[in-house]
């Protein structure tokens, strides 16, 4: 009996624990239905399938590795492009397929004569194509450019050395070849390229930067660090050569107002330049970036369903809160494209782009940004340059008036002491003529006395015997006769005095010495370097230029560093020329205490 109680006691107890394990199953099943159910939801989330754009061409000369590990392979993988056709990937956008010259081509011939396509060249692995830079093929290649295309190149040294060689630049390597990172994005880049990742590392060795000291004018800096950078585009011109029957020749970006002026209107395209070697065989962030850039072309690109993300707000020490410009949005303000419905399409190249204010409010004026924050910036930048150059002129009057200074300090040194000498001999004169005045006086008393006192038999006999006088009548005699010798003595200096003072005083300017003329003519030439400085630096802040296209136009950047630095530890314009012009002030000075010493 006592066993059977035990018996159910167990069996109940077992049945409770059972019951218990169930809930508590079912409670943790319960709890995670959500979590379960949101991460399946993002995993299958539906995307459209990526499809690349109707304008691109891909590069599949020899130079491009094609094997399974190489990095041209990796790039067609990343675009979609290229069917599998007798063993090999073939697309009608390939050029350079079956062994033809992609450059000596008739097609690459008829592409660089239209507008508005992109090529895309892999990393050059294989070899480098090496054509004269001055003729044909060289010019054709400018040509496709500068007829509002865009070239993109990958890789590292030989894509930098494809752009010195064909467009005639001069862009270095970073130090060492080699840049850690990371590599921020900038604010105003391309909406096609927020796509990409906000920073970009480096991988080992595979991303090669650039000095952004090395880039040219009309350069937009994408993605890199206060020194380097290894995502960039540049803005490549051309207009009609002033030799009739030459071929194009090249025109800087800020140059094309005075060549349209001259009747040789510009036509503008890009250079992009993305330093990855695209080698890794894996998703990378660096994918993002290339898929980017061949949209900037793509005529019907439109902004993803899920908006663009914008950079992240993060304080930057030393960096004012009005100067960050983080999670505002920009629509390429600075080398971006005009949409169709924000500007007609006539001759856009060389007028100013107002900023449009669409109805929805989202869609910013292409162009540069026009808020009131870069207007007040541009405006205190314009104010300061021109109190600037008012002093630099001031200062240059100050040098001329000390250089005519010390040319004229001997002349007038002589005439103040001709005119002293001129004043004593008319103070002299009243006493000279006073003196005349006495001895004559003297005389004729002496005279009058001796006929006084002697009668003339007396005179008579005195001159017979002249040592009968008396000693003190000769003692007279010789006294007045010497005063008469030194008065007339007196007076032909006196006559020759007033006769100098008569004729004109010819002053003969004091001619600088060697030494002297040296100085000023290197003051001089230093004065002209600092204003043209000063003239180039105030037009790249104050030029704007746009370059017309069937579908949309791109405006010039005119600097490869912001106005501000964005808070790094580069200077920015506005800090270069606060620098240049303490500089400026300080070799006046000098120039001018060493004048004057």
């Amino acid at each position: 009996m006592g066993r059977g109680r035990v018996a159910g006691v167990a069996m109940a107890a077992l049945g409770v624990a059972t019951c218990l394990i169930v809930l508590a199953m079912k409670m943790r099943e319960e709890s995670t239905e959500g979590t379960d159910e949101l991460l399946l939801k993002v995993d299958l989330e539906s995307h459209d399938p990526y499809s690349a754009p109707a304008n691109l061409y891909l590069w599949w000369g020899p130079s491009t590795n094609h094997r399974f590990t190489g990095s041209g392979e990796h790039i067609r993988h990343l675009l979609h492009m290229g069917i599998i056709e007798g063993g090999e990937w073939r697309d009608p956008m390939f050029l350079g397929n079956n062994g033809v010259a992609t450059f000596r081509s008739q097609r690459f011939r008829k592409i660089s004569e239209t507008c508005c396509s992109t090529i895309v060249i892999p990393p050059m692995e294989w070899d480098f194509p090496v054509y004269n830079t001055h003729k044909m093929i060289g010019q054709r290649i400018r040509n496709f450019v500068a007829n509002g295309n865009m070239l993109v190149l990958t890789g590292g040294i030989l894509s930098i050395e494809f752009i010195n060689s064909y467009f005639f630049y001069t862009i270095e390597p970073a130090d060492g070849n080699y840049s850690p990172g990371p590599y921020r994005r900038l604010e105003d880049v391309p909406d096609c390229m927020r796509v990409a990742p906000e920073v970009l590392p480096q991988k080992g060795i595979s991303v090669t930067a650039v000095k952004k000291d090395s880039l040219p004018s009309g350069t937009e800096v994408l993605w890199g660090t206060p020194r380097s950078s290894p995502v960039f585009m540049i803005k490549f011109c051309e207009a009609q050569s002033p030799d009739e029957g030459m071929p194009p020749v090249k025109v800087l970006p800020r140059d094309c107002p005075l060549a349209e002026k001259d009747g040789r209107p510009c036509s503008c395209g890009y250079i992009m330049y993305i330093g990855y070697n695209y080698q890794e065989q894996y998703p990378t962030r660096w994918d993002k970036v290339l898929r980017g850039a061949v949209e900037i072309m793509n005529p019907v690109w439109q902004e993803p369903a899920g908006g663009l993300k914008g950079n992240k707000k993060v304080f930057i020490p030393g960096t004012p809160p009005c100067l960050q410009k983080g999670e505002k949005k920009f629509d390429w303000p600075k080398s971006g494209a005009y949409s169709k419905d924000m500007k007609d399409l006539d001759d856009v190249s060389l007028k100013h782009v107002e900023p449009v204010h669409h109805e929805s409010g989202n869609v910013a004026a292409r162009g540069r940004d026009e808020t009131a924050k870069d207007t007040l910036a541009m405006q205190k930048v314009s104010g300061k340059l021109t109190q600037e150059k008012q002093e630099i002129n001031e200062l240059q009057t100050q040098v001329q008036d000390l250089k005519h200074v010390h040319a004229q300090s001997q002349p007038r040194q002589q005439a103040s002491r001709t005119q002293t000498l001129s004043q004593r001999s008319k103070d002299n004169e009243p006493s000279l003529s006073e003196l005349r005045q006495k001895a004559l006086k003297i005389l004729r008393e002496v005279k009058q006395k001796e006929r006084a006192d002697r009668p003339a038999a007396a005179r008579k006999a005195a001159s017979l015997a002249p040592q009968s006088e008396s000693a003190e009548t000769q003692t007279l005699v010789r006294v007045v006769t010497s005063l008469a010798k030194d008065v007339s003595k007196i007076n032909h200096k006196v006559d020759k005095l007033a006769d100098s003072e008569k004729k004109a005083v010819k002053v003969l300017p004091a001619q600088p010495s060697d030494k002297e003329e040296k100085e000023i003519k290197t003051m001089q030439k230093e004065m002209q370097k600092y204003k043209s400085k000063a003239r180039s630096l105030e037009q790249e802040l104050n030029y704007e230029q746009s370059v017309p296209m069937p579908e949309y136009t791109q405006a010039e950047e005119d600097h490869t560093t912001p106005l501000f630095a964005k808070g790094s530890r580069s200077c920015g314009t506005l800090c270069k020329l606060k620098q240049l012009v303490k500089k400026t002030r300080r070799n006046i000075s000098k120039e001018l205490e060493a004048a004057i010493h």
